[in-house]
């Protein structure tokens, strides 16, 4: 029962219920038994497919059939009808939109489906050998479970930093990925909290204080140098913004080793033309409630109205350069370009990344040529970043003492203070934001 475009337009009021299955009687079944909480969808197709349709759909609720029973009317589609592609789905829907309610429909009479399911971490059920009645009290209960616990509001409010890499290739994604891993390491000292190599309950998840945006350009990068993956990426997170809560951060979103998140552009980067400026802003002032520092990588994001967006919001704006004749004229024309679209020249510093007096001009020549702030000016240390990313790694963890760690020890130290204090007129206006 695929619904066109024009009916689900018209459904704004309505609750709707996405029933994943092949078989029709239990559509039909389902869709008599809700009738009067909202509308029944029915879809079948392949898990992966499945996923964009309900980010399409945006159901309130999706229920799998656990049944196992196969539609005597479509046979051939045996596939999309057991046990095993519910358990499938089910398992690709908690990982992508892990705040979505889950409900398993089947029959006692069939207990390996209620097995599979709560094995799948579907813990509401509809049985459909006990009546209609009971399926609507089912569906009522988890819709009203979801209302009655909404988004808590964060108590801490941490530091948002945007890195701008003038163009691309002048090391702003390695830059990003050691500095957020010390500030990972930073925040778990002055909590007292245990290292990652020894946890002090064996097993035990290890508190996120940074959370890094990969944002940059080639898409990945730092996650390749973190060895990190996400199947949760920024596009999806905006789209999740309303149910962002301390469960969502820390199971759907991916996790380097040390603790800290990482949040990638999508693989398919035209996912981000669906984003709105309003919406990433608003999820960028969500995470400050869940990490002390969150660093955005921007390095050859070539998208300036967003590039301004972000820096408008952010605490500090590092502008990434080296001190090649190239990265020199774009940092000239990237700061046009930021004047132009309103980021105060106040808040914008300059980090001198791959730094060697013999290369030329120095490190503040170039930030008196441009009137800005000197953040930091970090060594050339090819040789050593290029063995660790080699091994996996990160150069402070292969190398801590490295003349290119200990430069950014210092800029990493300053973020892990403590953070300004909210104005009182921004936070009147988050709270309209998110009530949007």
């Amino acid at each position: 029962m695929n619904a066109p475009s024009k009916i689900l337009n018209s459904m704004t009021e309505l609750h709707r219920f996405l029933f994943c299955s092949s078989h029709g009687a239990h559509g039909q079944w389902l869709s008599s038994a809700l009738r009067d909480a909202g509308i029944l969808l029915q879809e079948n197709d392949r898990p992966a497919l499945l996923q964009q349709r309900v980010m399409d759909l945006d159901p309130q609720v999706v229920l799998l059939d656990f049944s196992g029973d196969l539609d005597p009317a479509r046979p051939q589609e045996s596939g999309a009808g057991g046990i095993a592609y519910a358990t499938e789905l089910a398992k690709v829907l908690t990982r992508c939109t892990p705040a979505l309610p889950l409900v398993a429909v089947g029959s006692t009479t069939c207990p390996e489906g209620t097995v599979a399911a709560l094995r799948a971490g579907v813990h509401e059920f509809i049985d459909m050998s006990r009546g209609a009645d009971e399926a609507l009290e089912v569906v009522r209960r988890v819709l009203e479970g979801a209302h009655a616990a909404p988004v808590a509001t964060p108590l801490r409010h941490g530091r948002f930093v945007v890195l701008l890499g003038v163009r691309p290739g002048v090391g702003c994604s390695t830059l990003s990925a050691h500095l957020t891993h010390m500030l990972q390491a930073h925040g778990l000292r002055n909590h007292g909290e245990s290292s990652p190599a020894a946890p002090a309950v064996p097993g035990a998840p290890v508190a996120s204080h940074a959370a890094l945006l990969d944002l940059g350009l080639p898409a990945g990068d730092c996650s390749l140098y973190l060895n990190t993956q996400s199947d949760f990426n920024f596009a999806q997170a905006v789209l999740n913004l309303r149910r962002l809560d301390e469960t969502l951060v820390h199971t759907a979103m991916g996790h380097h080793a040390s603790g800290f998140v990482v949040l990638p552009l999508p693989r398919d980067l035209a996912e981000m033309r669906s984003v709105a400026h309003a919406d990433a802003l608003a999820l960028t002032d969500r995470l400050r409630g869940f990490f002390d520092v969150t660093v955005a990588d921007l390095g050859g994001f070539s998208n300036t109205a967003f590039l301004a967006n972000l820096a408008r919001a952010a605490d500090e704006v590092w502008l990434v350069t080296d001190q090649s004749v190239g990265a020199i004229v774009s940092l000239a024309t990237l700061l046009r370009e930021l004047d132009e679209s309103g980021v105060p020249h106040s808040a914008m510093q300059l980090v001198v990344n791959r730094y060697d007096p013999r290369y030329g001009m120095a490190a503040d020549q170039i930030a008196r040529r441009f009137e800005l702030p000197l953040c930091g000016v970090l060594p050339d240390r090819p040789v050593a970043l290029l063995a660790a990313a080699n091994q996996g790694k990160l150069t402070c963890e292969t190398a801590p003492q490295d003349a290119y760690v200990r430069a950014l020890k210092p800029l990493a130290e300053r973020l892990s203070g403590p953070a300004a204090a909210v104005p009182p007129q921004a936070r009147r206006w988050l709270g309209k934001l998110m009530r949007k």
